[in-house]
């Protein structure tokens, strides 16, 4: 396989009429290069990078001009692959229209075909982010929506003969023996050879060979004393595949992975047959000033910090990051829990963003499936899951990634207090509730978790969001637990930590969140267009509760056994939050955030407009 790299410079412009398609900007000699609109952009990076459309929501297209001269490889398959782009994509090769894309966080690619030549191919890409009801997100989220070609891009030559869709699947039959598992696709004929190789020292474990076949096939192999891997030992090995021929082998698939098994009994989560809680920090895929196209090396850093405060696991909120991510955690040791950005209010009657959705989960699960960090696949956060019609899209969505994916724990995650049934139908259950800071006192956290699980008591509870928010800086006296102050994040997060440890049905907590984040709902003198709930700031200042966080990471609070209360209580408060939840709470938060959305985008265009 060989790859041509197509990041650097592009020339873009922005599309605000949408007239682009209309007027054939995808043709090589309607292209203007002395266009006063058009700016050189680096991919990958989104267009809101750029000076003056930082808050832009619309269509931008991109072009950009390359040679593919190499006979060695005229004859291979061609495709042209995208890592990621934000939201719909068009893209045109030479004039060519070869597809278009939805959804902005997993890995998509166009068959070239004939369309690629040798010399000064013309290739444009467009692209929207507009925030539209069909799509995932729809309208409301609480990020920044950024727009564009941000992760990768590039052109695979592949072999007519070759072998795709290759899993490695293990399980333990004890502390020292396991099973690993391989299935791949076979396109065309080969015969093929095989290696099992230390990652570090490169050293082989195993090999074999596969005589002359194709199509579908597997094979296992039972291994003893290999080391299994886990945050605390995080040992990789490396599958190779050669094809065999009398004369010489070529690689045709390498891949890291690590020997691990995740399971459920009971209330608990079991790692390699060792009982184990989660305890992390949520993410979201943003620095300044790289936005979401961070450098390797600062992943790199964000999973050293959590690491060094004692945390062995990380949730990617609220879609998947790029894979660098990942590739670090499997070498750092950190557990990661991915979600697909299912998302508040969505259209959760249509067919189509089911299968929006159903794709997306499929993409990640091909991209991820041989990531040993990688242990369980959310379906959705915060949906209105007292609705038929959204119990129905999750539970549709989990028996989807069952079909493709067995060996992880299979969720969504959960806002509803008392009125969410559905979680019985999940393998953990799971809610955000954001106790000290927008309902009541921390206080309230042990008898509420208490009165919710009654519904779903028989399987292991995640706390998927806590938190508070705090601006460095801010300061004051501890007994003035002023809002946004550091001491009040710590009081919120150090209560709750407490009382979660002393839970023993309670498998994890994950804190809401790791860095402050972009979100234009947010407006207040505090947050001035970021949510500040993070233990870091924006740019990475420690606040607080980041240096405490090591000396509570493993406290108990004392607490009063109120399981019994707590069943009486939902009996009583179901029907009621059940009718609140579907004809009130609901249909005012659609309205609510639409507006401060774009009130958001005012306030932030005239910040930038007085900074300039």
């Amino acid at each position: 396989m060989k790859t041509l790299t197509l990041n650097g410079k592009w020339l873009c412009k922005p599309d605000k009429d949408n007239k682009g398609i209309d007027f054939k900007w995808y043709l090589s000699q309607n292209f203007i290069r002395n266009d006063p609109e058009l700016m050189e952009i680096n991919i990958p990076s989104s267009f809101n990078t750029l000076k003056g459309y930082e808050v832009f929501e619309g269509i931008f297209w991109h072009f950009k001009k390359f040679d593919f001269d190499d006979e060695e490889y005229s004859k291979q398959d061609k495709k042209l692959r995208f890592n990621a782009a934000n939201y719909n994509t068009k893209v045109w090769l030479n004039g060519v229209f070869l597809g278009e894309h939805d959804g902005g966080f997993t890995p998509f690619h166009f068959n070239l075909k004939k369309s690629l030549k040798d010399k000064d191919n013309f290739l444009v890409v467009r692209c929207d982010n507009i925030r539209k009801k069909s799509r995932l997100p729809a309208f409301s989220f609480d990020w920044f929506n950024y727009g564009g070609i941000y992760r990768d891009v590039d052109i695979i030559s592949l072999t007519k003969n070759r072998i795709k869709n290759v899993i490695i699947k293990t399980n333990l039959v004890s502390r020292n023996k396991s099973i690993i598992s391989i299935s791949y696709e076979i396109l065309g004929r080969l015969a093929l050879e095989w290696e099992i190789r230390d990652v570090n020292n490169g050293n082989l474990y195993y090999r074999g060979e596969i005589s002359e076949s194709t199509g579908k096939s597997s094979f296992s192999l039972t291994t003893k004393n290999l080391k299994f891997w886990s945050p605390s030992n995080p040992k990789l090995y490396k599958l190779m595949i050669y094809s065999r021929t009398k004369n010489e082998k070529n690689l045709l698939f390498d891949s890291n992975f690590g020997i691990r098994e995740i399971e459920i009994l009971g209330n608990y989560i079991y790692l390699n047959k060792k009982l184990i809680r989660l305890k992390g920090a949520s993410l979201h895929e943003e620095l300044v000033p790289f936005g979401r196209t961070i450098p390797y090396e600062e992943r790199e850093k964000d999973i050293t910090a959590m690491k060094a405060l004692g945390f062995n696991a990380l949730r990617t909120a609220h879609y998947s990051h790029d894979e660098d991510l990942l590739d670090i955690a499997d070498r750092l040791g950190i557990l990661i829990l991915e979600e697909i950005p299912v998302y508040w209010m969505c259209d959760y009657k249509s067919n189509d963003v089911f299968k929006v959705a159903a794709k997306m989960l499929r993409n990640l699960i091909k991209r991820d499936i041989n990531h040993p960090s990688v242990i369980w696949w959310s379906v959705g956060n915060e949906i209105p899951i007292e609705r038929p019609e959204v119990s129905k899209f999750m539970k549709r969505l989990m028996k989807w990634v069952r079909m493709h994916d067995n060996t992880r724990i299979v969720t969504y995650v959960s806002m509803k207090l008392f009125s969410d049934l559905t979680r019985r139908h999940a393998d953990v259950a799971c809610i955000n509730y954001y106790f000290g800071w927008y309902v009541g006192s921390p206080r309230l956290i042990s008898l509420m978790l208490d009165v919710m699980r009654t519904p779903a008591f028989n399987k292991p509870w995640i706390y998927t969001e806590f938190g508070a928010g705090a601006k460095v800086g801010t300061r004051k006296k501890w007994e003035d637990q002023t809002k946004y102050s550091e001491e009040r994040q710590l009081h919120v997060l150090d209560y709750s930590i407490r009382t979660f440890n002393a839970k023993d049905y309670l498998a994890g907590w994950f804190i809401w969140i790791y860095r402050d984040f972009r979100s234009l709902t947010r407006q207040n003198e505090y947050q001035t267009g970021f949510n500040r709930k993070g233990i870091v700031s924006e740019k990475n200042e420690p606040k607080l509760i980041n240096h405490r966080i090591p000396q509570i990471l493993h406290k108990k609070r004392e607490l009063v056994n109120t399981k019994v209360l707590g069943i009486i209580l939902w009996i009583l408060l179901y029907p009621i939050a059940y009718i609140i939840t579907y004809l009130i709470i609901d249909v005012a938060f659609i309205f609510s955030e639409k507006k401060t959305i774009e009130d958001g985008k005012k306030i932030e265009r005239r910040r930038r407009s007085k900074e300039s």
